[in-house]
């Protein structure tokens, strides 16, 4: 996650404990209806025809909202699961951080961390648990220093240079009996600190694990999913080597698997800013290991991060399974992060329309959907927004001033001492007792981004990719290469999905630049009618003229720069999505899912 949001928060430890009888009910109920649904409960697996793509929101809530002195109330925390559960989306994404739960060696506290995964489970959640940040006193460097306690930091997904180093002990042998080979009855080295700290906290949120028979959970219940660091390819969450981080994700699934058998584990998500071989260069550092092809080259998933261009999702996809082909590796891609913060809500800077990386409000709905598709039709399995509420962006905890027009703001872009705008980056803006950007007019209220968000987790399940191609004049809309040259290609993206189980097609279609265009598409539904949904939720019939459908398209509007720039080359975002879904008895060759052309590293000349 890029560095983001600080809510920290409270600590409102009147635990909800005597709601057990109630919360257990919820959880027989949550557990039944995955197991109806086709989710196994025991491992959350995705893919399922049936039920894939899986949807969820990072920090729907976590840990640090429960931080003593970050101010949250019961009641807060409590709309915080009802905003997110009316998303759609059935997973939350947070951080355990290490150095905030082993404050002193041995000794751990994981108060905060229980009540997350109590109202996770309570509220029929899945957890996407990452696990980082090393104590202070295990850093490898001389500069040793103590943990701190859970405190409000720069952001809530974030770490301090100490907590970004490579751990004590890393390459000592995993298991006790002095080697790496798991087996009946083994615990971690000792010595061996990362691999204690995942033993630790798989044994305790595992299902049937402590917390589970502590409070009776049913069968299935609890945590199946680590995620091992967060964007390791990111200076700012990991400044160790290619190689420690290879064995870092090696021990973690090692430990993770001897703790839980079916425990699933995910390779760090991917920031893909500057190191974008980063994944096919662990994997050939693991492929020299020999115990890596009998152990998936140690991880079950790759979870990969994009912002702000929608295409990107396609493309960061597209990537990460070219790179497990290359090792002859098939796995299941998460694209947990996503999103593109506004600039015309507060905390962001209103006054400037033509701020770097952002967009509108409205353009942040068409990015959801957009970025969404790209995904999925690239190969992802799972879809996560970033994130539920602002929190503090990429700005220091406590970071927070009235609206304004920019007359706050001194010369440094400060006021007191701190950033005078921020990045409204969630489905919602803060309520009023965040650590952050606290003032906004309508406080608590969504944007147009969560009826978009809303849209994918009613009408885009059950799907597998179908076809996609470009449609109208060509040449007529630029696009860029990855080594930043610019081309032209036509104005219309369209790009299907199949639904098996209902026998309908559901096609994406927007402009890619600033072009009003009329989609002309044939009809393959028996009587010739189909539905429109826009990224609002709102839907339209429509029937087919002489066999063909017509749909406007809006122009594309975002051009906002990449950098410092003027104005963008391209459009990153293109115009408003209109989803088609018609019956289709799928006459056509039954076209392969998931096809994959090599390319060289960078962009291929076929379609992007």
């Amino acid at each position: 996650m890029r560095d983001v949001h600080s809510t920290l928060n409270e600590e409102n430890t009147a635990i909800r404990f005597f709601l057990l009888p109630v919360i257990v009910i919820v959880l027989m109920l949550s557990v039944a209806a995955m197991a109806s649904a086709g989710t196994p409960a025991s491992t959350g697996a995705t893919g399922s025809v049936d039920t894939g793509p899986e949807y969820g929101v990072v920090f729907i809530s976590s840990a640090e909202d429960r931080a003593p002195g970050s101010g949250r109330t019961s009641a807060s925390i409590a709309q915080q699961y009802q905003d997110g559960l009316a998303s759609g989306a059935s997973w939350n994404r947070w951080p355990l951080y290490w150095n905030s739960i082993e404050d002193w060696p041995d000794q751990f506290n994981w108060s905060t961390q229980d009540e997350t995964i109590l109202d996770d489970i309570a509220h029929g959640l899945k957890t996407n648990a990452i696990l980082l940040g090393t104590p202070g006193f295990y850093q490898t460097d001389s500069d040793v220093r103590v943990s701190r306690p859970s405190r409000p930091r720069m952001s809530q997904l974030s770490l301090d240079a100490a907590e970004r180093a490579t751990p004590e002990g890393l390459f000592e042998p995993i298991f006790n009996d002095g080697t790496d080979q798991p087996g009946s009855g083994k615990t971690p080295n000792p010595a061996n600190r990362w691999a204690v700290f995942v033993w630790r906290a798989v044994n305790r949120y595992k299902p049937g694990g402590e917390i589970a028979q502590m409070h009776n959970w049913p069968d299935g219940a609890g945590i199946t999913h680590w995620e091992m660091w967060n964007e390791p390819d990111y200076d700012s969450f990991w400044d160790g080597t290619l190689e420690d981080y290879a064995r870092l994700l090696k021990v973690g699934y090692l430990v993770a698997k001897q703790a839980d058998p079916n425990a699933v584990v995910l390779f760090g998500g991917l920031a893909n800013n500057t190191k974008l071989n980063f994944y096919r260069d662990v994997l050939e550092v693991l492929s020299k290991d020999p115990m890596a092809g009998a152990n998936g080259f140690f991880h079950d998933i790759l979870a990969t991060h994009s912002y702000f261009h929608a295409w990107k999702s396609w493309y960061h996809v597209y990537r990460a399974v070219g790179a497990m082909k290359a090792y002859d590796l098939d796995k299941p891609v998460w694209l947990n992060e996503s999103g593109v913060p506004a600039w015309n809500d507060y905390p962001g800077p209103v006054w400037d329309p033509n701020s770097a990386l952002r967009a509108t409000s409205d353009e942040q709905a068409d990015y959801v959907i957009q970025s969404a598709f790209y995904a999925l039709f690239a190969g992802a399995d799972a879809i996560f927004h970033f994130q539920l509420y602002d929190g503090c962006g990429n700005q220091p905890a406590g970071t927070d001033f009235p609206p304004h027009n920019g007359e706050l703001c001194d010369e440094n872009g400060q006021y007191q001492g701190k950033p005078c705008a921020g990045d409204a980056n969630g489905l919602f803006s803060n309520p009023s007792d965040m650590s952050c950007f606290t003032q906004h007019p309508q406080g608590s209220t969504s944007r147009p981004m969560l009826a978009a968000f809303q849209v994918l987790t009613e009408y885009v399940v059950g799907v597998e990719p179908y076809w996609r191609k470009r449609e109208g004049d060509p040449n007529a809309c630029p696009m860029q290469h990855t080594n930043g040259s610019i081309y032209y290609t036509p104005p219309q993206e369209w790009i299907a999905f199949y639904r098996e189980s209902s026998g309908e097609r559901i096609v994406g279609l927007w402009t890619l630049c600033n072009r009003q265009e009329t989609a002309i598409i044939d009809a393959t539904s028996p009587d010739g009618r189909a539905t429109l949904v826009f990224h609002d939720g709102q839907v339209q019939p429509i029937a087919a003229v002489n066999g063909h459908y017509t749909i406007q398209l809006p122009p594309a509007t975002n051009r906002n720069p990449f950098g410092s720039e003027d104005e963008n080359a391209i459009f990153p975002i293109g115009g408003k999505p209109v989803i088609l879904i018609e019956k289709e008895d799928r006459t056509l060759p039954n076209l392969p899912f998931r096809t994959y052309a090599p390319m060289i590293v960078g962009t291929p000349s076929s379609p992007e």
